[in-house]
């Protein structure tokens, strides 16, 4: 059983193949390439499911229609009203993203008798608490590590831009290398200040693990932040999604 997965985000385009339950294939493409997707799925060979989840409202059904165009297979699209399992805790559940979604799927997926924070890395860096019943507590949104240096950027008249680099020291002795040290460190301060302040919230004592997701949470591997590392949790949340599906059905 081979298995397409996509997950469109603002930015980029996440997507992968299962074989069965073993993803054999993955990667990212800018959000608005759709030759690059036709290109990609054309590539990925034969597929029996399909599912992908959206934060783009106004490109959710053109990229339906691509999929089933290019696979010959109907995509079920994963929402917060869907038979996904999870229990939303939010007062709008409606509100809480499906990309958020899709990750607490993967960590229940991946690690089903834990306590967790998921912590996306993307656009926007989210942590999502998610305990071990299955209920999603809520959790906290930021902007993403590749906004702060194109914000202070764009809003200040001299301050200019930098890439997103780990600094070797936080003691920055030039423009260029405190903005770096913010940037990086300031984040990286960012979300274990959260992590901390969360986990109390949501599961005072009892114990907890802390998964890095996302395209840029590799970059933050050395500060300790995370406790399990998995950049495609959301593929793994994905295909999780459509077993369940398949087995209701």
């Amino acid at each position: 059983m081979r298995t397409l997965v996509l997950c469109l985000g603002n930015t980029s385009l996440l997507g992968g193949v299962f074989t069965d339950a073993r993803l054999t294939r993955n990667g990212r493409l800018p959000a608005g390439d759709r030759a690059a997707l036709q290109a990609d799925m054309r590539a990925a060979g034969r597929i029996d499911r399909a599912v992908f989840c959206s934060v783009v409202p106004a490109l959710t059904k053109s990229i339906a229609r691509l999929i089933r165009a290019e696979t010959g297979v109907s995509p079920h699209l994963l929402t917060v009203d869907a038979p996904h399992g999870l229990e939303i805790g939010y007062r709008e559940p409606r509100q809480f993203g499906t990309d958020r979604l899709a990750a607490a799927l993967g960590a229940r997926a991946l690690f089903p008798d834990e306590n967790a924070i998921v912590v996306d890395c993307g656009t926007a860096t989210t942590l999502t608490a998610l305990d071990r019943r299955g209920a999603v507590l809520g959790g906290a949104i930021l902007p993403g590590l590749a906004l702060w240096p194109d914000m202070l950027a764009a809003r200040t008249a001299q301050l200019p831009r930098v890439a997103v680099l780990r600094p070797r020291a936080a003691l920055g002795r030039s423009t260029r290398a405190a903005i770096a040290s913010g940037v990086f460190h300031g984040h990286a301060g960012a979300i274990r200040e959260l992590t901390a302040r969360i986990g109390a919230e949501a599961f005072g004592r009892r114990r907890f693990i802390v998964i890095g997701t996302g395209g840029a949470a590799p970059a933050l591997r050395r500060e300790k932040l995370f406790t399990r590392l998995n950049p495609w949790l959301i593929l793994y949340g994905l295909r999780a999604f459509s077993a369940r599906v398949h087995d209701h059905a």
